[in-house]
């Protein structure tokens, strides 16, 4: 398996970097997507996760469908907020995790990891649970609402959620 992080990716170099640097395959002077298609088929059966592709969907066509055509026994997983249009592509759409379950338990890892010493407690347990509720357990909005607990508690990040997706918005307004 081989996880290529595409987040900083903005075109098919940028994907040919990541899975370079997921296959530990060093970028030669040929054609990368042809080597890539080599390099991929040469690991027989496995699994390559692409995540992120939504900033790049429209290099898809052109990264992924020599892969896919190259290295027959690989499969391929992209995450995209976006369906990339691409033949041989099966869509997984992702329903909202439960309020009181996987979107509580998503907040408390996704907070964890910008503030360490964040924990669910008994005093905050049932506001988290409010902050989860009130964004439809939308893994996204969960995960950018838990990266405000470095700055906010639960409970001011509760109160500022009453202008529900305004608190989300990055700095640059995306």
């Amino acid at each position: 398996m081989f996880f290529c992080d595409l987040s900083e990716a903005r075109n098919t170099g940028g994907i040919v970097s990541a899975v370079a640097a997921a296959l530990d395959v060093p970028l030669g002077k040929d054609d990368p997507i042809v080597q890539f298609g080599y390099a991929i088929a040469g690991r027989g059966k496995c699994l390559i996760i692409l995540d992120n592709f939504e900033q790049v969907i429209a290099h898809g066509a052109g990264t992924l469908c020599p892969w896919m055509e190259r290295a027959v026994e690989a499969t391929f997983v992209v995450t995209s907020r976006e369906i990339l249009g691409v033949p041989g592509e099966h869509i997984l759409p992702l329903e909202p995790l439960a309020a009181d379950g996987a979107g509580v338990e998503l907040f408390v890892v996704r907070a964890q990891a910008r503030k360490v010493d964040f924990a669910l407690t008994a005093s905050n347990k049932k506001i988290v649970h409010e902050i989860v509720a009130l964004l439809d357990g939308l893994p996204l909005a969960i995960e950018l609402a838990a990266a405000r607990a470095v700055v906010l508690s639960p409970e001011q990040l509760l109160a500022r959620l009453k202008d529900r997706f305004q608190i989300l918005v990055g700095a640059r307004g995306v």
